[in-house]
């Protein structure tokens, strides 16, 4: 996983982020479930303005999604939960199709709170399968389920270092779940005794579900630049909380 540190979210994503090679929108799924997300907006912004079409997809109102149908309409899908009978759910049509999908993840905007990158697409279900997912005893797990049909092409992470945008960027779910929350533990008091990020529900039954890197030896940090000493001390305690070293 690369990161990348600037005085903007846009001049750190000049660092990181990939063309997309493809003629489908990429679609930008934010964390903060807002139309406002600044990281969101900077990563449309840079995505534009190296040729890349891109469409801020959010969550349908529960209300408007019980009365009428969202662009595109919903999809009934099937997921193949391997320990489990197969579970139905229904999904926007859009996030089943060619369209690859970003997640936008501000650790700041939604720290403590969630969601994160693993239970984000879930978000996206129609009333009526969340509010089946919400009721299951099996919650947790449910939410991560959801990535077996509509997983994410790419997963950007940000949060601000005192003045500093920090941003990463990679294609494994669980490694940036994994950031994400060990980035959202950064104002815990060091002395507090914490689970791990790797204990997580989530993130255990995600490599359950082999959606991602299972062990941290598989898991590398690359710093681009020279980032200043305060982001390098973050990084390394993020480092330290996962079990991963820094190149």
């Amino acid at each position: 996983m690369t990161f990348a540190a600037g005085s903007t979210w846009a001049a750190a994503l000049r660092t990181l982020t990939p063309a997309h090679p493809g003629p489908d929108p990429i679609l930008v799924l934010p964390a903060s479930l807002r139309r406002a997300d600044p990281l969101a907006g900077a990563v449309r912004a840079h995505l534009r303005d190296t040729g890349n079409a891109s469409h801020l997809l959010l969550p349908v109102n529960p209300a408007a999604a019980l009365l009428g149908r969202p662009a595109g309409g919903w999809r009934d899908v099937v997921l193949p939960v391997p320990d489990g009978p197969p579970t139905p759910a229904t999904l926007p049509a859009r996030l089943l199709g060619p369209d690859p999908v970003w997640t936008v993840t501000d650790v700041d905007a939604v720290r403590g709170a969630g969601p994160w990158v693993l239970d984000l697409v879930a978000r996206y279900l129609h009333p009526r399968s969340r509010l089946r997912q919400l009721a299951s005893p099996r919650r947790a797990d449910a939410v991560v389920d959801v990535n077996l049909v509509a997983r994410p092409a790419a997963c950007v992470i940000g949060t601000s270092v005192g003045p500093t945008a920090l941003v990463a960027i990679t294609r494994d779910p669980i490694a940036a779940e994994l950031v994400a929350l060990a980035l959202a533990d950064e104002e815990l008091d060091p002395k507090r005794t914490t689970t791990g990020p790797w204990e997580d529900r989530v993130v255990q039954r995600a490599t359950e579900l082999q959606l991602g890197i299972q062990i941290p030896a598989h898991l590398t940090f690359h710093l681009a630049g020279t980032p200043d000493p305060a982001v390098e001390r973050v990084l390394q305690r993020v480092a330290d909380r996962i079990g991963v070293r820094i190149a």
